[in-house]
């Protein structure tokens, strides 16, 4: 009799292991953009897998294991990163969504997650990803995406194929930017910016205006940094903070105006920043991009301008203030 009511609660044990385990299984399918039907099996498997251990890394509150996963050192490194600034899970069990052409791999994307900081108690927020594959399948990145909305309003600006393989190009590189900061990547950001690079940021400062009557006004003022100055500030920040979170919206990707600089293209967004210590802002991001070499892509400018020019957000800086690659010229 013992015997036999020890099976039965094992039995029961394991059934309910079970419906956990599934409950935290996701399936993703590739329905249309990849006609190879063993490269397009291979990815599906591999990210199943993935989000399938990343909600049950999530539920048990644990570190992801992903040394049986066959993912690219790149992916391995970067999701590790990026878990102990936050710990996220795929919002729907079944992922449906096409496969895109991304130079020589592959991307699929809006990938639903709920994202919640490490160590915190804020509610969950929405998040799409990205997960980007090499020409045989492999997954060699996650990154946090820019709105679908977005996305397509900028890619449908390309006028011509190669533009909008560039264009393309520029928006992945600007997911991973994006992502390096949450995943506190600090060689990416080291190697992405050039040596002499520029950085720009404006702060809101109260002016008397001259005249005698005592009047003031608020107008931004500029303070220039080396690349070094501004890593080294980065890396106070990156080990002050258990998290950091950064936002992208509203970009604007424009070639700059000047012949001589093809190559060169201008990336405006709409930037939300936050991190663990309860510092935020809002305001606008302007990246210089050099795309003449795909294989040492670099960022030569880097501005960060404040969108209100009141402590009650009622007054937002001028659009005609906001700087465009024009504003730049590179000795070259």
């Amino acid at each position: 009799m013992r015997k036999y009511l020890y099976s039965v609660i094992m039995a029961c044990f394991i059934a309910s292991m079970t419906v956990v385990n599934a409950s935290n299984s996701v399936k993703l399918e590739i329905m249309d953009g990849l006609d190879n039907g063993a490269l397009k099996s291979k990815m599906e498997r591999a990210s199943s897998a993935l989000l399938t251990e990343i909600n049950t890394a999530y539920a048990e509150n644990r570190a992801l294991n992903l040394a049986n996963l066959g993912l690219a050192e790149s992916a391995v490194s970067g999701l590790s990163a990026l878990w102990e600034n936050a710990h996220f899970y795929c919002d729907d069990s079944e992922v449906v969504q096409s496969c895109l052409q991304a130079g020589d791999g592959y991307q699929v994307r809006q990938i639903p997650l709920m994202l919640k900081p490490a160590g915190e108690t804020l509610e969950d927020e929405y998040q799409e990803a990205v997960i980007t594959y090499d020409a045989a399948g492999q997954i060699t990145r996650l990154n946090f995406t820019l709105s679908t909305n977005v996305y397509q309003n900028v890619m449908k600006k390309g006028k011509n194929v190669t533009e909008v393989g560039r264009r393309q190009q520029i928006l992945s590189y600007v997911e991973q930017f994006r992502t390096a900061y949450n995943e506190k990547d600090i060689v990416f950001l080291e190697n992405i910016f050039s040596e002499d690079a520029l950085i720009i940021t404006g702060t809101v400062t109260k002016v008397k205006k001259t005249d005698g009557a005592g009047i003031s006004y608020n107008k931004v003022t500029y303070k220039k940094q080396s690349k070094q100055e501004y890593i080294s500030r980065l890396k106070q920040s990156f080990a002050s903070n258990s998290w950091i979170n950064v936002k992208f919206d509203d970009v604007k990707v424009v070639k700059h105006p000047n012949p001589q600089m093809e190559g060169f293209y201008g990336v405006t967004v709409h930037q939300l920043y936050s991190n663990s210590r309860g510092y935020s802002d809002d305001g606008y991001l302007f990246l210089l991009w050099d795309f003449r070499d795909k294989d040492n892509v670099q960022i030569h400018v880097r501005t960060w301008q404040p969108r209100w020019m009141d402590e009650n957000q009622t007054q937002e800086i001028a659009k005609e203030e906001i700087f465009t690659p024009g504003d730049f010229v590179i000795d070259l």
